[in-house]
């Protein structure tokens, strides 16, 4: 499969095209008419396991925990999250990773100077906002978080009279279905500014790319790293 990031923006700014990236996760543009099709969310409860939140018999509303009114923002792109996946952690990675590669060098990786702010469900990370700064001014913000619908998440995986196989055993519904990335106005955009977001965008889906692959999003700081300890230089393989 692959990952297509078409990060539409806000009314006056066309379209981004964004290169195919091979992984399991499909980014898919999200339309303002289907944002406001979509149904309200179930009576939901937040239990966890490894800080995981499983739907149970408690209300929780997530919109609390985002802090912003999606009616004033724009999504951008979202993608379904595989039920056993751990979205604490997946959670956890993006926003460590969104520290070093935007609210840390933001300008040289991006194009523009960056922050990061979690946020919280409860005690488990929902999400981060990152602010885009041009000449100390805030232009907008961005926020990447966990929808509030639910999936549900099989106790084993069983074969069908078919062959195929199919969910079989206790059924949890796990809180957070999609992960979505939202504008959060709706103010037009600049050239500058939307290449920032498309910068940012683009190197979301890799960082998603190597937790599919690889189950961390720094694979490729690790590699780094030991090139450096084994040869002074994590630009060894370039000097070869």
């Amino acid at each position: 499969m692959s990952l297509r990031i078409n990060a539409s923006m806000v009314q006056g700014v066309r379209k981004a095209s964004v290169p195919s990236i091979p992984t399991r996760a499909v980014f898919k543009p999200v339309s303002r008419r289907a944002i406001r099709a979509t149904p309200a969310s179930p009576s939901l409860a937040a239990t966890t396991s490894r800080n995981v939140v499983v739907c149970a018999q408690l209300e929780h509303d997530t919109s609390a925990a985002m802090d912003f009114d999606t009616s004033q923002g724009r999504l951008i792109s979202t993608t379904e999250v595989a039920a056993f996946i751990q979205r604490d952690d997946m959670m956890d990675q993006m926003y460590r990773w969104s520290l070093i590669e935007a609210a840390e060098s933001g300008f040289r990786n991006f194009g523009m100077p960056m922050t990061v702010d979690p946020f919280y469900l409860g005690d488990v990370l929902w999400g981060y906002k990152v602010g885009i700064y041009c000449d100390g001014e805030k232009l907008t913000d961005l926020s990447i978080n966990f929808d509030n619908l639910a999936t549900q998440k099989h106790e084993y995986i069983g074969r069908g009279d078919d062959g195929f196989p199919v969910g079989e055993g206790r059924v949890n519904e796990i809180l957070g279905k999609n992960i979505e990335i939202w504008k959060l106005d709706q103010v037009p955009v600049s050239e500058d500014l939307r290449s920032a977001i498309k910068a940012y965008c683009n190197g979301f889906a890799q960082a998603m790319n190597r937790y599919y692959a690889f189950g961390s999003v720094f694979v490729g700081f690790a590699q780094a790293m030991n090139r450096y300890y084994a040869f002074g230089s994590v630009f060894v393989d370039d000097a070869q």
